[in-house]
């Protein structure tokens, strides 16, 4: 599998990312902001796995434990042929955000698209370097990932 280049774009979404968490953070959430090592359709599986370092997995991991992930916002851009978007997965009664950013290319956008309309449901999976564990963000309408403003 050929992994999509992040493009020059990259480091602004991972802010946009921070800046989020920390406007949940000012709001007396806990608010998680990834840094994803590698992004990667599954599309067999209308998922998308997100590579994070240990102690972010083990933060994010934490702030779900006692969470019911309840509302999931997802930002969209594109620029240079890769599809941005950060994820905000969220859990209203305990006050937790975790917030994802992802880049995918085109191609690996449309097969994605195929499998998360056939199966109704796209799942952001994160996951730690040495796979001992997982959280799954289930994003129930994929219309909401996928339908984003054209470069």
């Amino acid at each position: 599998m050929d992994e999509a280049d992040p493009g020059p774009q990259w480091g602004a979404v991972e802010e946009d990312a921070e800046s989020t968490a920390a406007a949940y953070r000012e709001r007396g959430w806990t608010a998680i902001a990834g840094h994803p090592g590698q992004v990667n359709p599954v599309a067999d599986a209308a998922r998308i796995d997100v590579l994070l370092p240990g102690s972010e997995f083990d933060a994010a991991l934490d702030a779900v434990g006692d969470a019911a992930i309840d509302g999931v916002d997802v930002y969209a851009g594109t620029a240079d042929g890769v599809a941005y978007r950060l994820v905000v997965a969220t859990d209203e009664a305990a006050a937790v955000a975790l917030c994802v950013p992802t880049y995918l290319g085109s191609d690996d956008l449309a097969a994605l698209r195929a499998a998360a309309e056939a199966a109704g449901t796209l799942t952001v999976r994160l996951r730690p370097l040495d796979d001992r564990d997982h959280v799954e963000i289930a994003i129930d309408d994929p219309a909401v990932f996928f339908d984003a403003p054209e470069e």
